[in-house]
Order: C-alpha cells, then structure tokens, then sequence
C-alpha cells in the first residue's frame, strides 16, 4: 500500500473508533486494519479514551481505569491530537474528559473532512483532463478546417463538381491545385460504404486506362474529406470519376462509375 494510501486510512481511524463511518468505508477499513499495527494501536488508543469517558461520564461506583491507561489518555489528550488542551491545564475532573471527547470527536471529523476533499479533488482531476481533452481535439478539427480552407481559397485551385448540388444524390468537391499538382476531395451525402468496401478516386487520361488514386469512406453523416492526394503528371488528365471498390482498393475498376467529373486542360 501506497505511502498516501495509509496515511489516508489512518486519518480515519478518529471516525471507526467512534462508529461514523459508512457500512462500505467500514468494510474497506477493517480489511486494512487487519494487516496495519499502526493503525491497530491507532484505533486501540482511541477506544481507551471512549472507555475512559464512559468510566467518568457514570460508570458504576468503583470502577475505575487503570493508572497507566489514565496516564496514557492524558498524555495523549495533551498530543498533536488534542492541541486544545495544554498540558499545564490538564485536570482528571469532567473538564478533562469533556475536552478529549471534543477532541476525539473533532479527529474524527477532520479525518473525514480530508478524504471528502481528496475524493472532490480526484473528480475535478478527472473534469478538467476530460476538458484538455475536449479543447484538444476542438483544436485539431480547427486546424483541419483552416488547412481545407487554406486549400480550397488558394488562386490556384480549380473546382471540378462530380454530382448536382442541391440534389439529394451523391455529390464530390475535387479541388485542385495545379501550382502544387496536389488535389483535395470532398465528398458529402454519400452514404458510409460497409465495412469490406471503400469508395476510390480515378484519373481518367486522355489516352489510356483510369490511373487509380485514394481509396476513401464518409462519416455516419454522408461527410467525407481527404487532403493532399497527388495528381499524375505526365500525362493529359480529361476527367476524375468515384468508384466501389474492395476496402484495400484495385488497380483497375471494378464497378462502373457512379460519379464523374471533367478536369479542364489547365
């Protein structure tokens, strides 16, 4: 056990010699009692002192603690544990144990108060790292906004549509940037493809078969953005198209085209 854990447990022993812990805290306090001596003596003393207030409070006659016990609630009164009560003051009168009853009592409490606190602190711990969390990731979709639209404001890109916008179908954004030859795609209103497909991106060439690019999936919402996708140079584009195709893609297409879109020359 953690040198914080028992110290935790031991500031409690005030409230189980007094019987002010729950039935759960109970349980999870005598299990360490068992194997702590330290808390053992701890609790052992506090009982003396219960025991030696009820001796006084009106026990039946004769009955008395014995010298040592009485001795040793005394010099514990007078402790760190009881600071109220000054050892040049102590009397073994009502006023006495009135005044290790408060003390024990107040012990008790503080013990208590202090695991409150602990337990409200590991709460606010946990809040705020669930808030850095949440700003983190706020932070990260702002960044990936600000370079989309870094990328789709550049001079340089030109906007090819595959699909009709303010239609309920399908429809895909390709930006591209001739200085960098770079391309963004974004897709929205087309629905998530299962799990074994994906859609993907072709090149369609003047003279040849489609070149093959990306392959890509949509959010639950029909979104879907992918950046930095390279164009191939060389060669004489004509137009972009979307295909369904297995989830690891393929070097020809599979499916015919459900969306295309025509690249202009420059």
């Amino acid at each position: 056990m953690s040198a914080e854990r028992e110290q935790e447990m031991l500031e409690l022993t005030a409230a189980y010699a007094l019987g002010a812990l729950s039935p759960e805290e109970m349980r999870a306090f005598e299990s360490w009692l068992a194997t702590s001596p330290a808390g053992q003596r701890e609790v052992a003393e506090y009982r003396e002192v219960g025991a030696l207030m009820a001796l006084d409070a009106g026990a039946s006659p004769g009955a008395a603690a014995s010298p040592d016990l009485r001795q040793r609630v005394i010099e514990r009164a007078t402790s760190q544990k009881a600071r109220s009560l000054p050892a040049s003051k102590v009397r073994t009168g009502s006023l006495v144990w009135i005044g290790l009853a408060a003390s024990l009592v107040a012990v008790a409490g503080l013990g208590l108060q202090q695991r409150a606190l602990r337990q409200q602190l590991a709460v606010q711990t946990t809040s705020i790292a669930a808030l850095e969390a949440t700003i983190a990731t706020r932070e990260a979709r702002l960044a990936t906004r600000e370079a989309e639209l870094n990328s789709i404001l550049d001079p340089n890109v030109q906007l090819t549509r595959m699909g009709t916008p303010g239609s309920r179908e399908p429809v895909v954004q390709l930006f591209w940037n001739r200085r960098s030859n770079l391309v963004l795609i974004h897709a929205f209103q087309l629905t998530p493809a299962v799990a074994t497909r994906a859609y993907q991106l072709w090149f369609i060439p003047k003279h040849g078969n489609p070149i093959p690019s990306v392959t890509f999936n949509t959010e639950a919402d029909g979104h879907g953005l992918v950046q930095q996708i390279k164009v191939p140079e060389g060669m004489e584009l004509t137009a972009a198209a979307i295909t369904e195709e297995p989830a690891g893609g393929s070097p020809q297409p599979t499916t015919t085209p459900f969306l295309v879109g025509t690249l202009s020359a420059s």
